[in-house]
């Protein structure tokens, strides 16, 4: 006798499914029964025709079909490759909705991590609704007619979405993007195709545009050289480049740049500038995609530890300075800790184009250098800002912190479940989380990026 599957759905069914609530990722959540039906594109309250794309043991994905009633919170969805594109899951929901809904799922993660201690958290730090992303990445791929095609990759796949509009990009950006393309469209290069390595040569194209009006062009190449490309920096620069480079990126495709790259017109740096203080970027630098949601970052960290000028600031994973520098203004001294060797040396050229010489830049791992604050090679930090990548902090970091017993820490998050981690294990260090802002660094999405106030109390 046959044993029945105890998933009661199959790949390629169509059934209609009431949403019953928003994921903490970019779908809606519908049930058979007890069996979890995740769907783009829906919103809680409606009715939905899908079709099944996956089942697996615990939980199924669906493709939205039509929706057969829709929430009031339901709106259209300003760009056309909406759901296509990977880049935005929350263009069909009001932009209000869109805000409590990150409001509330924060309050849900601090509950469950801190309980009756978690504090109330505000409305999100918010500004338009589009056009915030000043960092624009274009994927390059043959065309049906031999030239060049630009687009997206679609959600979880490596798949590219051919696009030709993204009203969540700053349009200088997207402008300067799409100039790139058809500049070395006529260069007639063939792009990089993954499944048949090495052939071709053009991976992607990076651009970055700041506040100042200045902007990085980068393309990304299989090697750190393309032929030809310098008959184009005249028409490139006149679309806005500041700076024209090339990144060598032999590896594989989910890595976007290589160990490689040079600088091949213009100055090798652009300024930024938040909040009176100018940052000098690198090609290849890491910096927030927002302006005006880094500002607010860098506003909540420095007014949470309001730094006097007898404090000394550890800024741990402090990338370009973003948080070093205002807070080496007010404070006594300031030291920042990153990993990365070409953000240190972007980090120190920005100390000295503000004038600010009260502040050490160290290369390393964040634990090791701590230790070394210990040790009085480095300013025993009275207050300490942290913007750990994803994954978090370690353990080791968190003992550190318990030991140097700094007065108040401020934590910058950009994942949910780190932040609960963390928050947790530095409570257990003697930490209490006093309050917790989020920041919309990217609207039309489901991600919460949220800057957290602690005390130390033990």
């Amino acid at each position: 006798m046959t044993r029945r599957s105890p998933v009661p759905v199959a790949r390629g069914d169509r059934l209609t499914l009431a949403i019953d609530a928003l994921g903490d990722g970019p779908d809606g959540i519908g049930h058979v029964g007890d069996y979890v039906v995740f769907v783009p594109g829906v919103l809680p309250g409606e009715q939905a025709e899908v079709r099944i794309t996956s089942a697996g043991r615990k939980f199924a994905r669906a493709e939205l079909l039509a929706v057969r009633r829709a929430a009031p919170e339901r709106v259209p969805a300003r760009c056309p490759h909406f759901l296509a594109c990977g880049g935005c899951d929350r263009q069909h929901q009001d932009y209000g909705a869109q805000l409590r809904d990150k409001q509330a799922r924060l309050q849900r993660t601090l509950a469950h991590a801190l309980g009756a201690a978690a504090p109330v958290v505000p409305a999100p730090l918010a500004g338009e609704p589009f056009g915030q992303r000043h960092k624009v990445v274009l994927h390059l791929q043959n065309g049906a007619d031999g030239g060049l095609e630009a687009g997206f990759r679609r959600r979880r796949s490596p798949e590219l979405v051919a696009v030709h509009e993204c009203p969540a990009s700053a349009p200088r950006a997207w402008a300067l993007a799409h100039a790139a393309v058809q500049a070395l469209a006529a260069l007639r290069h063939p792009a990089w195709d993954p499944d048949f390595a090495p052939r071709g040569l053009l991976r992607s194209v990076l651009v970055r545009a700041t506040t100042t009006g200045e902007a990085h062009l980068l393309v990304v190449a299989r090697q750190a050289h393309v032929p030809g490309l310098e008959r184009a920096f005249a028409r490139l620069h006149a679309a806005g480049a500041t700076t024209i480079g090339v990144n060598g990126n032999p590896g594989e495709l989910s890595q976007l740049l290589g160990p490689e790259t040079r600088v091949l017109s213009g100055p090798p740096r652009i300024a930024e500038r938040l909040l009176g203080t100018t940052y000098l970027l690198s090609p290849d630098a890491f910096f927030q995609t927002s302006p005006f949601a880094a500002a607010q970052l860098v506003q909540q960290v420095v007014d949470w530890l309001a730094p006097s000028p007898r404090d000394d600031v550890g800024d741990l994973y402090c990338g370009g300075g973003l948080l070093t520098l205002p807070l080496a203004r007010a404070a006594r001294s300031a030291f920042g800790i990153e990993l990365g060797r070409r953000a240190i040396h972007d980090a120190e050229a920005a100390a000295r184009a503000n004038g600010i010489a009260n502040v050490t830049f160290r290369t390393g791992h964040v634990e090791s250098w701590l230790a070394a604050c210990r040790r009085g090679e480095l300013p025993r930090p009275h207050l300490v800002a942290l913007d750990p990548p994803r994954a978090g902090l370690g353990p080791a970091v968190v003992d550190e912190l318990r030991r140097l017993a700094p007065r108040r820490l401020a934590y910058v998050s950009c994942d949910l479940g780190a932040l609960a981690r963390d928050l947790q294990a530095l409570q257990a260090a003697g930490f209490v989380t006093r309050q917790v802002r989020p920041v919309e660094m990217f609207p039309q999405t489901a991600h919460v990026e949220a800057v957290a106030g602690l005390e130390r109390v033990a």
